[in-house]
C-alpha cells in the first residue's frame, strides 16, 4: 500500500511539472557565459552541495518545493559543465 502510494506521488510529479525540452534555459545559460573559468569551477561544487541538500531535505519532509530546488540547481550544474566543456580546447 504504501509503494503504491509512493508511486501515485512520484507520477503525479512527473506529470505536473513543465516539460523540460531543453537541459536548461537561455537566462541561466546567459549568466553561466558571463562567469569566469575559475568561478564557474567553485560554484560546481556549490551546485552539487546544495542539490545533495535539497534531495536529503526532500527525503526528512517530503515537501516538494526541495525537489523543485534541487531541479534548479541540477538546471545550473548542467549549463557549467556544458560551459566548461564549451571553453575546454579539443584534442
Amino acid at each position: 500500500m504504501l509503494g503504491s502510494l509512493r508511486m501515485d506521488y512520484l507520477m503525479k510529479l512527473f506529470s505536473r511539472n513543465k516539460v523540460w525540452d531543453k537541459p536548461f534555459s537561455e537566462k541561466v545559460s546567459k549568466r553561466v557565459s558571463r562567469l569566469q573559468t575559475p568561478e564557474i569551477e567553485g560554484w560546481l561544487d556549490q551546485s552539487i552541495y546544495e542539490i545533495g541538500r535539497c534531495l536529503s531535505m526532500y527525503q526528512r519532509s517530503r515537501d516538494d518545493i526541495y525537489l523543485d530546488e534541487a531541479l534548479n540547481g541540477a538546471e545550473a550544474l548542467h549549463a557549467m559543465v556544458d560551459q566548461l566543456r564549451k571553453r575546454t580546447p579539443r584534442r
